[in-house]
């Protein structure tokens, strides 16, 4: 990590820390990486992870949050975000960008991990969604939204579904998009 007058920069270090957890989580499950793991591929000394974090679940659960952009899709005519979702969902990616689809992908199954993956899923996108929403049953159609979107990124992004190449973005977003907007506009 690099030093500002002969300090550590807490805000590199934080980063480099979130950045090498975001990596680590997506490449392995929950419960298979250790916090050495981090530091490691971090370049910092393991006990500097805990002093930012707390500990390897705060650290998880930052790591998978850090993923949501919603309030950015949010912006813009309510009439066009069932189009906003599905083409975020279909554009290009890197390595960052599927991070926290990967995550959810490999640590789903783990005991420790669901929980927070819920709380993640609840708070940083169901829970705001159906805010924005409004309306009835509005939990639902946002968590419904979420299940689509989910969905269409696994079999695009992780499973590499050929159907749902890149390459065939437009007529992906003119058949999911009605869909979404059908829960938006409940």
């Amino acid at each position: 990590m690099e030093k500002k007058s002969g300090r550590r920069n807490a805000a590199a270090t934080r980063a480099a820390i979130l950045a090498a957890a975001r990596l680590e989580f997506s490449q392995r499950s929950y419960d298979r990486v250790g916090v050495r793991d981090i530091a490691a591929r971090a370049g910092v000394n393991p006990a500097l992870v805990n002093r930012y974090f707390g500990s390897k679940p705060r650290l998880f659960a930052a790591a998978y949050a850090g993923g949501f952009r919603l309030q950015e899709l949010l912006q813009g005519e309510r009439s066009r975000l069932g189009e906003r979702l599905a083409r975020h969902v279909m554009r290009r990616r890197g390595p960052n960008d599927e991070a926290p689809l990967m995550l959810l992908f490999h640590s789903a199954t783990s005991e420790a991990a669901l929980p927070m993956i819920r709380t993640a899923l609840a708070s940083r996108l169901i829970t705001p969604l159906a805010m924005w929403l409004g309306g009835r049953d509005a939990k639902q159609r946002a968590a419904l939204i979420a299940s689509h979107l989910l969905g269409l990124a696994t079999l695009s992004v992780v499973l590499r579904v050929t159907a749902l190449r890149q390459s065939h973005t437009e007529a992906i977003v003119r058949h999911v998009a009605p869909i979404l907007q059908r829960y938006i506009d409940g």
